[in-house]
């Protein structure tokens, strides 16, 4: 070939590759690989990590479905280490079915002053949400019994929202999310009870619900 055709062969193939390139690297900077359900992983503004499958038209999803709630603690989180005897197992179960009740009300609320009709079951159009709570750590549970002391602490502790979206009528997931939330530092040590427990817990759930009504608005706006 000579050096006039090898030159306009170049010419022709710079571009293209100048292309793929491009659309390789904006590519890989959105970690394209998929996970074995199919999700590939995209970035959303103050939420740990977040894998979507592609192609869902989340248009089509105008209702939702939130699902009973299963609250789980950390592993490090020992009922007995609080007060002298530590917790009972009916303190531990009531403390799990009050969040997990908080949390379902918190997210059918949002949701549903945000336009989204909310309803009892599966159906056409209609998203599953499921909000767990996992890796629950409370810093001074207070179970309001006689005789237990005071606590006081700096923070009211932590928590993770594993939030699955599906597909209510094949179960197919569509979307998973894993964010952590801890209660603010205080500078000083603060008597830690129910009202303050509650309080951090609200202020965390609503900052997630918040989060997805958002996310859900953004990715139907863009179909």
């Amino acid at each position: 070939m000579s050096s006039m055709h090898r030159t306009a062969g170049l010419r022709t193939l710079l571009p293209i590759l100048a292309l793929a390139l491009s659309g390789a690297g904006t590519a890989l900077a959105a970690d394209p690989a998929p996970t074995e359900d199919g999700l590939v992983k995209i970035k959303v503004k103050n939420v740990d990590s977040v894998f979507q499958r592609p192609g869902v038209v989340w248009a089509d999803y105008t209702k939702v479905h939130i699902t009973p709630v299963q609250v789980s603690f950390s592993k490090s989180w020992n009922p007995r280490d609080y007060g002298s005897f530590g917790l009972r197992s009916s303190d531990v179960d009531k403390i799990r079915r009050d969040l997990a009740g908080l949390t379902l009300d918190i997210f059918s609320k949002v949701l549903g002053e945000g336009g989204y009709t909310v309803v009892e079951g599966p159906g056409e159009g209609v998203l599953a949400v499921e909000p767990n709570i996992i890796n629950l750590y409370i810093n001074a549970p207070d179970t309001m019994s006689p005789g237990r002391s005071r606590s006081y602490v700096l923070s009211a502790g932590e928590m993770t929202l594993a939030l699955e979206l599906r597909d209510s009528v094949t179960g197919t997931l569509l979307a998973e999310a894993r964010d952590r939330k801890r209660g603010p530092e205080n500078a000083t040590l603060t008597l830690s009870n129910n009202v303050v427990n509650r309080q951090e817990a609200e202020r965390a759930l609503r900052s997630w619900a918040g989060q997805l009504k958002k996310t859900l608005d953004s990715a139907r706006s863009v179909q």
